[in-house]
């Protein structure tokens, strides 16, 4: 089953996501960021504290953006 194994928070408010079939998807979030949904991850360190679970892409306990969310939103 598809998973990821890391994320990181990169420059302009993109995201690297590390799958463990060794693809990688960089996201994009800036353009996210005047939606009320993200719009707490402007705060640059908020944005870095990024976790994974390995289906879940987490910033604490108050944005969160499923595996199959991730590539919904890469193809935007």
């Amino acid at each position: 089953m598809l998973h990821i194994i890391k994320v990181n928070a990169k420059e302009q408010y993109r995201l690297e996501v590390l799958l463990n079939n060794e693809n990688i998807i960089i996201l994009n979030m800036a353009a996210r960021l005047n939606s009320i949904r993200f719009s707490v991850l402007k705060d640059q360190s908020f944005f870095n504290s990024v976790t994974t679970d390995g289906q879940y892409i987490r910033w604490e306990k108050q944005v969160e953006i499923s595996l199959s969310e991730v590539f919904h939103l890469a193809q935007k």
